[in-house]
């Protein structure tokens, strides 16, 4: 159940903590990334060996990315993000002290097994967020990489003064602290919980009745995850060419030494800041999430060829670069919630860690062509092969608009009070109205069990010993529970009998004496 104020099924330190977990982990990679070639050097490795150290990472991270989503869904979030923080974090270390290039290389590619780290947070908002409020934090956390930016890389210039395995002992330090502070204070998922509390019934009774366990089975993924994820790798393709080959293009064409280049990115870092927190998730509410991700990448695929091929001089070249920046910026912080939208209860870990794959695919790819087009021209090619690539992704999310479902936090809707319990049964009445329906339901004898399972595992966790007067109870949950009519547009009416029926309890345990026990039920 969510709460009614904050909209979230946990304390709101949980999300608070997850916010910092990410920040720490992303603080850690900014620390480490830029002076990772010159440690590099240190063991006698070129510019192919540089590039081969990024390769491992994003080779491993690619194929193990759905492993690990998978594994959220059987083993609960907390474990996955709590192991895939400890081995990072182990991983670093390792990479701190290698003797060798080769030494350093296997444990870059260790290190890549475990970036589940943002995927993982993801999948833990989409549990504990109610659909109302769930974009807001999912763009509120986009923010983070953000904030990470402004301070990593000149926190790795500064360790790297005392040794240049200093910033990646820091990397492996932070990813260590984030995992104790996770162990210390962070809760699973309820939902994940309630989800194996019903399979541990169903599996138990199956047993009892014929000697089999019936586990809980993951949904199969849908369609509509493949065209996220394809266009994912394309945007993934975008986004490393941009990462990768920027600072180049910006050093062939301007002119601008290292020192300058920073000053770009933290400027564009402090802009992506702003634009995650404030500005994002109202767009988000106004126009909708699909529009932020459709509009962000357009903008991101026109924008770079701009900038680096029509664009003269400096500042309309860094214009061109500041508004293809913002709509990375948007593009990234409606990722969460549209590969949130197309998941299940028992696959959301699974959709997660399938988009990742080929976004960070599409990672590994961009950088590797882009790179040899850059050997040609690197103020032209790379960028005609990143705006493509961006317009590619932007034309592969069109097929996804009429299958993702339509939320309230949509600009269909206004924000409206949340109704414990109902939060996540509503769905918008009519385009810019603020009323609500009940979806369309068709239950199924396994759904009314499973609802069965569920108050049998809420009153045996909650100490209800009562229960074995059942006479008494039966008779008590049919006086609880009044009739409802028949269609989902009249049961939304229904909430005003509900809470007038809650009340006219109310004042009936009030005349018998029980008026503090009956407040606290209902």
């Amino acid at each position: 159940t969510y709460d009614v104020q904050t909209g979230l099924a946990v304390p709101r330190i949980a999300v608070f903590l997850v916010f910092v977990t990410i920040f720490l982990d992303t603080l850690a990679a900014t620390i480490s990334t830029p002076a990772l070639p010159y440690y590099a050097k240190e063991f006698g490795a070129s510019n192919a060996d540089i590039g081969y150290l990024f390769v491992a990472w994003s080779f491993s991270s690619t194929f193990c990315a759905p492993c690990l989503g998978r594994a959220s869904d059987r083993l609960g979030r907390r474990t996955i993000l709590l192991l895939s923080l400890i081995g990072s974090g182990v991983a670093n270390l390792g990479q701190a002290s290698a003797p060798s290039y080769w030494i350093l290389f296997g444990w870059r590619a260790f290190s890549g097994i475990w970036a589940a780290v943002n995927a993982t947070a993801n999948v833990y908002l989409a549990d504990v967020c109610s659909p109302e409020v769930r974009d807001d934090y999912m763009s509120k956390l986009a923010s983070m990489p953000s904030l990470a930016m402004i301070f990593g890389p000149g926190l790795g210039g500064g360790l790297s003064t005392f040794g240049l395995n200093f910033p990646v002992l820091a990397d492996g330090t932070l990813s260590l602290v984030a995992a104790f502070l996770v162990f210390l204070y962070l809760q699973e998922s309820p939902l994940w919980r309630l989800k194996e509390d019903a399979a541990g019934n169903r599996a138990d009774r199956s047993i009892a009745g014929s000697g089999k366990a019936s586990g809980n089975k993951e949904e199969p993924l849908p369609r509509s995850v493949y065209i996220l994820g394809a266009s994912g790798f394309f945007y993934g393709i975008a986004f490393g060419t941009r990462v990768s080959m920027q600072v180049v293009g910006l050093n062939v064409k301007l002119g601008l030494d290292a020192l300058q280049v920073g000053y770009v990115y933290v400027a564009f870092a402090i802009f992506a800041l702003i634009q995650t927190i404030w500005i994002t998730p109202r767009v988000q509410r106004l126009c909708g999430t699909f529009a932020v991700a459709f509009a962000g990448t357009v903008i991101e695929a026109v924008s770079l060829p701009l900038g680096f091929i029509v664009a003269e001089g400096l500042w309309p070249t860094l214009v061109c670069l500041a508004v293809a920046s913002t709509g990375s910026t948007a593009r990234m912080a409606a990722s969460g919630p549209l590969s949130a939208r197309l998941t299940g209860e028992t696959n959301r870990g699974a959709v997660f860690g399938q988009i990742q794959m080929m976004t960070n695919f599409g990672r590994m790819v961009g950088p590797l062509v882009a790179g040899n087009l850059a050997v040609k021209d690197p103020v032209t090619l790379p960028w005609i092969f990143a705006g493509v690539s961006a317009g590619l992704s932007a034309l592969l999310l069109v097929p996804l608009m009429k299958a993702l479902p339509t939320l309230p936090s949509s600009a269909a809707c206004t924000q409206v009070a949340l109704h414990r319990g109902f939060s996540d049964l509503l769905l918008p009445n009519g385009e810019g109205s603020g009323e609500r329906q009940f979806p369309p339901a068709e239950p199924r004898a396994e759904d009314f069990e499973r609802v069965g399972d569920f108050m049998g595992n809420l009153l045996t966790r909650k100490n209800y010993p009562w229960v074995s007067h059942q006479p008494a109870v039966f008779d008590m949950l049919d006086r609880l529970l009044p009739p409802l009519r028949s269609t989902g547009t009249e049961q939304y009416k229904d909430l005003e009998l509900l809470e007038a029926h809650a009340q006219q309890l109310r004042d009936e345990f009030g005349r018998l004496g029980g008026d503090r026990t009956c407040g606290a039920l209902l």
